[in-house]
């Protein structure tokens, strides 16, 4: 098999945190980022890790990864204005056929379900973790219900996110400065026609954006 390349996102601005830095919080002793980039770390496909954080922390964050024995770590790079800028930033310094992101305020990913992830992109070209959708989903305008969905067809999008390298390269080409102001990876090359695959996560990948997702995040860890 390949190896890839894992950028762990970790350079957002948290607007939803009351002033918490979400990354650095810790989740049971250990930063919630350090539990991302561990999960990396333990996954045999993930040859190094590359780190996107914001720009002037970047030796903290290499000080974090030192202590918690992240031995992959090939770099930590500052974040941009947008996410797939940090995206971009990071993949200057991917030396992999293959590349893999993530959300670093998704602490609970298993390795299991990255091996998962990591295997279809490699078979397809690109996949993404996602989780079906179990709630009713309306489509609304002016506060008024427009449609219901067939949920059946739903997919909750996730991280990570993996392609091969030279296939995401050639999408953000295509796109130009369109890319910029895409929040989900996989949009990049759903815009250009590429087929994207579907990797069903097995267990809670949730994201952290909020105060109290930390003690949610906490328990599912203890348990």
């Amino acid at each position: 098999m390949p190896g890839f390349s894992a950028i762990v996102l970790a350079g957002g601005s948290a607007s939803r945190m009351n002033g918490i830095n979400k990354q650095l919080a810790l989740l049971n002793g250990v930063p919630v980022v350090i539990h991302s980039a561990l999960a990396f770390e333990r996954c045999p496909l993930v040859s190094e890790i590359i780190l996107a954080v914001p720009e002037g922390e970047e030796e903290n964050y290499l000080a974090l990864c030192r202590e918690y024995s992240v031995t992959k770590l090939k770099s930590v790079t500052p974040g941009g204005a947008t996410r797939f800028l940090s995206v971009k930033n990071a993949l200057s310094e991917c030396g992999c056929e293959y590349i893999a992101i993530h959300d670093g305020a998704r602490p609970l990913i298993l390795t299991e379900d990255i091996d998962r992830v990591l295997g279809d992109a490699v078979k397809y070209g690109a996949a993404i973790a996602a989780a079906p959708v179990t709630d009713t989903i309306k489509k609304c305008s002016g506060g008024v219900i427009e449609s219901t969905p067939d949920r059946s067809t739903l997919y909750a999008a996730q991280t990570p996110q993996a392609f091969r390298k030279t296939l995401y390269l050639s999408c953000a080409d295509r796109l130009g400065r369109r890319a910029e102001t895409l929040t989900d990876d996989s949009a990049l090359l759903e815009l250009c026609g590429e087929q994207v695959h579907i990797t069903a996560v097995t267990a809670c990948n949730m994201k952290v954006t909020r105060p109290q997702d930390l003690t949610i995040a906490a328990a599912v860890l203890r348990r």
